[in-house]
């Protein structure tokens, strides 16, 4: 810890001379100009400190002082701060496309495969041709109708073992249940198949979610990701390692079954993706099989099974819990 304040306070020095050369210097102070009001920040840290433990009221008595656009710097990250609909919409509509990119985040770099899916890649071309793959491969009216089946017996089952916990006065825990459910949905609709016994992919989907959400220090001061202060950067690396164990598994065997000649199943998604980074088939996707290879199959499928996962059954959890809260709606169902 001496040796860390040691070098911090030198490079604060450091960082302190430059940035009062720099002040002084006319592009500089014509570049400041640019920018939305600021609060007044410290070396190294920015504003980080201003943050609080509750970080949108924090920002919310900042705007009130500052404007509805103001301009912080969180560690070394420059960051604009929005909080009117107005200001949203001029940013989130009507220059979209200029802050369509997610910022690049440690995260990102372990648990996304180096931002090669969906949810932290650049907005470009690439990110254009899997969001359009997914869409028609996955998400489109004609493939959710051929799912219907397989969703129906899903919910029967749900419905049978809830009936018999209920006939037996068992407590149920309902998130657990419709997450199982959901977990199982998704997996026969990207890999043909049920949950596999074998391992426990949700668990850890779950801890990449967690450290997905995580404030990451290292993100805002990057000096600081070499040293791993808060012990993420180790976490990040055991749940990749994990994560691509099990994803490598599933997709070998998809490879064997497929060179065999033997498929078990219906062609999923997981096949079509093979099919197109191996250009076996004719597709419409033909500019992003140019750009897929296996660490981006990866990528994809492990984005797709966190949105799926998560999203769903939260978003489940909360229409349970508000129909628990008015009887006279449920009783309508």
């Amino acid at each position: 810890i001496t040796i860390l304040l040691v070098l911090l306070g030198v490079l604060w020095s450091f960082i302190h001379l430059r940035r009062r050369a720099a002040s002084s210097s006319p592009n500089h102070q014509n570049h400041d100009k640019k920018l939305p009001p600021s609060p007044p920040s410290l070396p190294i840290i920015g504003n980080l400190h201003m943050l609080g433990k509750l970080p949108h009221r924090s920002l919310q008595n900042l705007a009130q002082k500052y404007g509805p656009i103001m301009s912080m710097r969180l560690g070394c990250v420059p960051t604009i701060v929005l909080s009117s609909p107005q200001a949203a919409k001029l940013f989130l509509k009507t220059h979209d496309t200029v802050f369509a990119s997610r910022p690049k985040v440690l995260v990102s770099q372990y648990l996304s495969y180096g931002a090669k899916g969906m949810a932290f890649t650049q907005y470009g071309s690439y990110w254009r041709n899997v969001r359009k793959f997914c869409t028609l491969e996955l998400l489109s009216a004609t493939k959710i109708d051929s799912f219907a089946a397989m969703r129906r017996e899903e919910l029967e089952l749900l419905v049978q073992s809830l009936k018999a916990a209920a006939e037996a006065r068992e407590v149920v825990d309902v998130s657990e249940k419709v997450a199982g459910v959901i977990e199982n949905m998704t997996y026969r609709m990207l890999f043909g198949r049920s949950i596999d016994d074998r391992f426990d992919l949700k668990a850890i989907v779950g801890e990449a979610i967690r450290l997905a959400g995580v404030f990451n220090l290292a993100d805002y001061v990057p000096f600081l990701g070499a040293l791993d202060v808060q012990g993420l950067t180790g976490r990040m690396k055991a749940t990749s390692r994990a994560v691509d164990k099990i994803l490598e598994i599933i997709i070998d065997e998809h490879v064997q079954e497929a060179s065999s000649g033997h498929q078990r199943h219906a062609m999923d998604f997981l096949d079509v993706m093979l099919s197109l980074m191996n250009k076996s088939t004719i597709s419409t996707h033909d500019e992003l099989s140019h750009m897929i290879d296996r660490t981006s199959i990866k990528a994809i499928m492990l984005d797709i099974i966190s949105g799926a996962i998560e999203t769903s059954a939260t978003a489940i959890d909360w229409t349970l819990s508000e129909l628990l809260r008015h009887p006279k709606v449920m009783r309508k169902l």
